[in-house]
């Protein structure tokens, strides 16, 4: 992991523009579900493409990137973490297709 959030010398959250990735809930699950961890959502962010199907909000991306034979779509808002007391890309949703 090249940057993120130290806390007591440990990484915690891995950053993307220079904010932590901290997952929702049910994007916890879909990252489970489909064997991913959040240094592939920030992969897929970093060097995936906008494939947002409609207009998002400007604090909304929608990325998708081809690997393994599968498209991997992770989608991020701004948000705010209160434990962290910083602002923060709030994971909302990852998801696959088959190519």
């Amino acid at each position: 992991m090249f940057g993120g959030i130290v806390l007591k010398e440990h990484w915690i959250y891995p950053t993307w523009q220079s904010l932590p990735l901290i997952p929702s809930r049910s994007a916890m699950n879909e990252l489970w579900k489909y064997g991913l961890a959040l240094d592939d959502a920030k992969q897929v962010l970093e060097e995936g493409y906008d494939c947002s199907d409609g207009k998002r909000k400007k604090t909304v991306f929608e990325r998708c990137l081809h690997s393994r034979g599968k498209v991997i779509k992770i989608v991020v808002a701004c948000g705010y973490n209160h434990s962290l007391a910083t602002d923060c890309w709030v994971v909302t949703h990852v998801g696959t297709v088959k190519e």
